[in-house]
């Protein structure tokens, strides 16, 4: 009686150990994030309040869809990208980008708005959809400053 105390109580931490340690093994590791900046800018001016989401490439690969980064237009232009937490960059690879850039709705004032309605994109949804989006992007595996996207 007393071995089977003695196996019982080594045995058991140790099962719920390995139970605990395979727990998460199928768990999706975090991809390490470079920090990146980039401006964004139509006819020569700063898109300020524009969307930018960064969708890894491949596109459409049936798989789920990859991490995206994302960051806001600031009114100098510039952007940083975001993808765990505030401002920590995006994972290295090339991206396709996409660009939202909100309007004002004609004709209807603030209190009239239905919150689920979005803006008309300023940008006509020409830089919205990923794979037909004309902008890419590549991140390094370091700090990276992006050329200026300059739309039209």
């Amino acid at each position: 009686m007393a071995i089977y105390r003695l196996c019982h109580m080594t045995l058991l931490p140790l099962g719920l150990a390995l139970v605990v340690a395979g727990c998460g093994a199928d768990e999706p590791r975090l991809k390490p994030t470079y920090p990146v900046r980039g401006s964004v800018f139509v006819n020569d001016k700063p898109a300020t309040g524009a969307m930018v989401m960064f969708h890894p490439f491949p596109l459409g690969s049936g798989k789920t869809p990859g991490l995206t980064s994302r960051g806001t237009v600031g009114t100098d232009g510039t952007f940083r990208l975001t993808t765990y937490n505030t401002d920590d960059g995006a994972p290295a690879g090339e991206y396709a980008v996409t660009i939202y850039w909100p309007g004002k709705r004609a004709g209807k004032a603030a209190a009239d708005e239905d919150s689920s309605d979005l803006p008309p994109d300023r940008l006509g949804l020409r830089y919205n959809n990923p794979t037909t989006s004309t902008v890419k992007a590549t991140i390094a595996a370091s700090e990276t400053q992006l050329d200026r996207f300059d739309l039209r």
